[in-house]
């Protein structure tokens, strides 16, 4: 017993300095490149090019704004893009008793807006970051002109979520745990067979893990935070999932057919279901991904519901 208790600390250890190894690696290599805003619970790191109406883009869970390079520069040609990092990814702060909930980030991120004097924007959330965007949308009806979604999370899940379903770590002390000791370990020596269940049945791109921001998710923060989202996320789902048919601006849901994280017909019928004037579209052959695998087709659909005159019968009374 002895023996097997020295074994489990100098794993432990092995594991504590490993992470710390991984940590220092991506500090050295990558540094914000946009503007910090502070705001009530933390700082929110963003970037903007472009000219023309505001347009928002968020990005989902274990992401970064990085992760719309593509998709951005394609869109600044007919808009104002705005790439942040939600609170707690990518270079933006979450205080340690800041909340992870929806309503949370919403308001964090409209506290941003108004800061920054973004009067009126329309929205694009990508998975987990399209459900806090039809957050925005319920809490800022007169803020938010439209809602892109583009493989969202719209309602709560009911089974797992592919290989991110290990960031459900209820219990504090655990995920505190397992971030700083064995996450990082386990992620560089899987992580390369899990990043292509996500993209999966399209090909990682060959500069993912750095101009995409892919290999940020390799830091100990981004799987602690990242675990306080998925566990928020049930919750958060459940108070708003109900309310959906009170949002008036234009809305569009684009998923890959093939999504191999979300399942498309739950999540889009979520939001079809209670807005039946939504604009829909499934990519044949796509994944989960697609901001980066097909920023084509992701910036046509975006301007298609941007440009939209439609509206609720709600909002026309």
């Amino acid at each position: 017993m002895f023996i097997l208790l020295i074994v489990i600390a100098l794993l432990i250890i092995a594991g504590v300095l490993f992470t710390n190894k991984v940590d220092k690696g991506i500090e050295k290599n990558f540094s914000p490149s946009g503007k910090l805003t502070t705001v009530n619970g933390g700082i929110i790191h963003w970037q903007v090019q472009g000219n023309g109406p505001s347009l928002i883009l968020i990005h989902g869970l274990l992401g970064n704004s990085r992760n719309f390079a593509a998709l951005a520069s394609l869109l600044a040609e007919k808009y104002t893009v705005y790439c942040v990092d939600r609170p707690g990814s990518g270079f933006s702060s979450r205080f340690r008793r800041t909340s992870a909930t929806f309503e949370t980030q919403s308001a964090m991120l409209l506290e941003w807006m108004e800061k920054e004097n973004i009067h009126s924007a329309s929205l694009v959330g990508h998975s987990m970051g399209g459900g806090i965007a039809l957050r925005m949308a319920l809490d800022a009806p007169d803020t938010i002109s439209s809602v892109t979604l583009l493989c969202p999370l719209t309602t709560p899940l009911t089974g797992g979520a592919g290989p991110l379903s290990m960031l459900y770590i209820p219990h504090e002390p655990v995920r505190k745990t397992v971030s700083s000791t064995i996450a990082s370990p386990l992620r560089v020596q899987f992580g390369k067979k899990q990043v292509g269940q996500i993209f999966y049945p399209e090909a990682v791109p060959h500069d993912f893990a750095v101009n995409g921001g892919g290999i940020l998710a390799l830091h100990s923060r981004s799987f602690y935070e990242g675990s306080r989202d998925t566990v928020s996320a049930q919750g958060s789902l459940h108070r708003q999932k109900d309310r959906y048919r009170d949002i008036t601006c234009p809305v569009g849901v684009l998923y890959g057919e093939k999504d191999a994280i979300l399942d498309p017909n739950t999540h889009m019928s979520a939001v079809l279901s209670e807005l039946p004037d939504a604009q829909s579209q499934l990519l044949s052959e796509a994944g989960h991904m697609v901001p980066i695998t097909q920023p084509e087709a992701c910036a046509a659909f975006i301007e298609s519901v941007t440009s939209s005159d439609a509206v609720s019968p709600k909002a026309a009374e």
